[in-house]
């Protein structure tokens, strides 16, 4: 053991003398260096390795690197790198390979190798390392697309990048991230060749009658062919063949492609809502190329934006009328509300909100409102100041989902903006449909309405919110507490407190409220703050460490604590609590023992 540990620091020799003659470091700092080598060494040769000791070794190898690096812009000496930093770079690179063997399932320790050689440019291990990598995880899409982006982004092989996608999907045919990105791959590689062409042909002169684009390959013919691949090894799956779009357009020459897929869209999918928004979605596509137009020939970039709106609300137009479901019409909805929330020009606004609220109407019509569509539509009649419309509006939503408790609190605060005495016969039969779990908006509203028009029933409200609502009713019962204290000051706190542990529900942030509020009255009554520490234990001892550590550190520090019952407490605790519960509480008590957490 000893002597391949002393092997391997005398193959270290060669580099620490070179760092000593140059001045990069002193003697002491290369006695220290070697010290610490031999720790690790010794550390890698134990019969049971970990993998810790590995990672450590490395961290300290790369620190060390990182040192000699501001050294040596120090001192101004820029030489001997082979015999100094690559040699400390292969020690690492052997370090990885053996932690990876030892551990090959370790895909952190795998990616941290790669992020070294991709700093160091290691390009030939990095390429080695891959068809390790990919030959021990042959299941993860993902590792061999990320090989693949290096070979072609960085290494510049598109035949090698080709090879490992191809050799990825004999393995995962019917992987949608594989099939996009060699689709996005291909389109990469024709971008790259058509801008060196572009090159070449503006430095020399072209042949007369030579074309711009030689041969299928600068067309892109290549993304084709691997689309029609995907689809055909991926059927009857419109998102993933939508999923093609976007990375079409982030290339100026995918007409062709975006034409094929939008085809195939109408030919296998054409009364489907999705086609339909995808082929309006397209009249938008040139949007930023008309505003760009415009405001180089001076005109109204607003006027291009709405041309472009009005191609899409067509298709839209023509898609409702072939595929009449909620969900056409929610996204022609959609769409327009999109564009509205795009622009603050009041024109713009004027005439899409119009086209917006004929949309509605006829969708209203054909019984293809959906709940978000009547939320929408409540919102923009009431930013339009059309209360009664609204209102109207309002009510027929409710009265189609009857159980939505949004539209329900949409209604009850366009009757409060109104002024409306109807506000108590809504809220009831708003209650009466919504499900208890629901209804917590509800109470919330009918409460602050009740507290701003200083109604007399306040109290009964509360009351009768947390009774319905029930186990989520904390952010009520917090607030029934916080408007006792307002109200009444602590013998009203105390009353509503009593009255909700008798409700048998009390979440714990109240019991800490509570507490909070007894323990800040001038003569706190200990007797009432320990009863609640006592009842809130008893609800929730066997998983609240702190709810123990706070009593015991009152008990300990408060002039009317008593510090004797602490280890009665600390014991209970003990049995209460299991697991990490457990060792945290006893873990805590350590240090409130030892005075650092009184505070």
């Amino acid at each position: 053991m000893a002597e391949f540990v002393q092997q391997n620091i005398e193959k270290m020799l060669p580099e620490l003398e070179q760092l000593e003659r140059v001045g990069v470091f002193d003697k002491h700092e290369i006695k220290a260096i070697i010290k610490k080598r031999t720790d690790h060494e010794y550390r890698l040769v134990r019969r049971t390795k970990k993998k810790e000791d590995f990672l450590r070794y490395i961290q300290y190898e790369i620190n060390t690197l990182s040192l000699i690096h501001h050294r040596r812009e120090k001192i101004g000496y820029f030489f001997k790198k082979e015999e100094i930093e690559y040699a400390i770079v292969g020690r690492i690179h052997y370090l990885f390979k053996r932690a990876i063997r030892k551990w090959p399932e370790d895909l952190k320790m795998w990616m941290s190798h790669i992020e070294f050689c991709k700093k160091w440019n290691k390009r030939i291990q990095l390429s080695k390392m891959f068809a390790s990598l990919l030959s021990m995880h042959t299941n993860k899409p993902g590792l061999w697309i990320m090989a693949a982006k290096w070979e072609l982004e960085e290494n510049l092989s598109a035949d090698n990048a080709r090879s490992l996608l191809q050799r990825a999907l004999r393995t995962h045919p019917e992987s949608k991230q594989l099939w996009l990105e060699y689709f996005r791959m291909e389109l990469l590689h024709t971008e790259k060749v058509r801008i060196r062409w572009n090159i070449i042909s503006s430095e020399f002169s072209r042949p007369e009658g030579s074309e711009d684009i030689p041969d299928a390959l600068f067309q892109g013919q290549a993304a084709i062919i691997v689309y029609k691949k995907a689809t055909e090894a991926i059927t009857d799956d419109i998102e993933f063949i939508l999923s093609f779009i976007p990375v079409c357009q982030k290339f100026d020459f995918t007409n062709e492609h975006q034409d094929l897929i939008y085809n195939d869209l109408q030919d296998k999918f054409a009364e489907h809502e999705l086609t339909w928004s995808a082929l309006a979605q397209r009249e938008m596509q040139g949007e930023q190329t008309a505003i760009e137009e415009a405001q180089k020939r001076g005109l109204n970039h607003e006027l291009a934006v709405l041309n472009l709106v009005d191609k899409a609300c067509k298709v839209y137009d023509q898609a409702v009328q072939k595929v009449n479901t909620v969900k056409m019409w929610s996204q022609y909805c959609d769409f327009l509300t999109e564009k509205l929330q795009e622009t603050a020009s009041e024109s713009f606004m004027d005439q899409v909100s119009s086209r917006l609220l004929n949309i509605l109407s006829s969708a209203q019509e054909e019984d293809n409102v959906s709940e978000h569509m009547y939320g929408t539509w409540v919102d923009l009649l009431e930013e339009l100041g059309k209360l009664e419309e609204a209102t109207d509006v309002s009510a027929s939503a409710t009265d189609k989902f009857p159980q939505s408790s949004d539209l329900w609190a949409q209604r009850l605060i366009l009757l409060a903006a109104g002024g409306a005495n109807q506000i108590n016969h809504v809220f009831q039969k708003a209650i009466a449909k919504v499900k208890c779990k629901d209804s917590l908006s509800l109470w919330t509203f009918r409460i602050e309405w009740a507290i701003s028009n200083k109604e007399e029933h306040v109290e009964e409200l509360f009351q009768k919110a947390i009774l319905s609502v029930k186990k989520w009713s904390t952010p009520i019962q917090e607030w029934y507490v916080r408007w006792a204290v307002v109200s009444g000051g602590i013998k009203k706190t105390r009353t509503v407190y009593k009255w909700l542990t008798e409700t048998k529900f009390v979440p714990l942030p109240v019991f800490r409220k509570y507490i909070e509020l007894e323990s800040g009255q001038l003569k706190p009554k200990m007797k009432l703050i320990r009863n609640c520490y006592e009842y809130a234990l008893r609800e929730y001892g066997d998983a609240e460490p702190d709810l123990w550590l706070d009593l015991i550190k009152l008990e300990r520090t408060h002039p009317g604590g008593r510090p004797e019952n602490a280890g009665q407490l600390y014991w209970r605790a003990v049995k209460a609590l299991s697991g990490e519960h457990n060792q945290y509480f006893v873990g805590r008590y350590a240090l409130v023992q030892t005075g650092h957490l009184e505070q």
